[in-house]
C-alpha cells in the first residue's frame, strides 16, 4: 500500500527539510503533534484511512459509530481533525458532525461518503462540517489541510 500512496503524494515533500525518512518513503513530520478520529462502521474502510492518516503523520484513533466518537469526545478527548463518513449506523454523519459542534467541537471536520446523493453536501454544510470529500480518504487533499492545522 504504501508505494502507491507515496506516488500519489507527491506534495508531501518539505521545503523545511523537517521530513523523516523511512524505507525510502517519506512521512510528513508537523511542528505540533496533530490527533485525528476516524468515524467509519466499514472495517476496512477505517483501516484504510487511519493508515492514511498514520502515513501523513496523524495519530489517529478510529470508532466505528457517532457515538462511540461522542462518547470519546465527552470523555475529554480532543482532535484536530475529524474524517465522518456520511453514512453511519443510527445516527447519520451529518448527524454526528452537528452533534460535536453543539458540544463546543471545534476541530476540522471533514464529511466523507462513497456515493453521492443530491443534498449531501447542504446536510453536511448544515450540520457544521468544514468539508466534504469523496472516498477514498486521499493524501493529496488531506495533507493541505493538515498543514494549515499545523500552522
Amino acid at each position: 500500500m504504501a508505494p502507491a500512496i507515496e506516488g500519489m503524494v507527491p506534495a508531501i515533500e518539505s521545503s523545511e527539510g523537517n521530513n523523516k525518512m523511512n524505507k525510502g518513503y517519506q512521512y510528513p513530520s508537523w511542528k505540533k503533534k496533530l490527533r485525528g478520529l476516524v468515524v467509519d462502521n466499514e472495517e476496512l474502510c477505517r483501516i484504510v484511512e487511519k493508515g492514511i492518516m498514520g502515513l501523513c503523520g496523524v495519530e489517529t484513533q478510529a470508532v466505528e459509530t457517532g457515538e462511540a466518537a461522542m462518547e470519546l469526545i465527552a470523555s475529554g478527548a480532543t482532535f484536530d481533525i475529524i474524517v465522518i463518513d456520511r453514512f453511519l449506523p443510527s445516527m447519520t454523519g451529518p448527524e454526528t458532525a452537528r452533534k460535536m459542534r453543539e458540544m463546543g467541537v471545534e476541530s476540522k471536520i471533514i464529511g466523507l461518503f462513497a456515493l453521492y446523493f443530491e443534498g449531501d453536501e447542504e446536510e453536511f454544510v448544515a450540520a457544521g462540517v468544514d468539508d466534504f470529500k469523496e472516498k477514498p480518504l486521499s493524501p493529496n487533499w488531506l495533507v493541505p489541510i493538515l498543514r494549515e492545522l499545523d500552522n
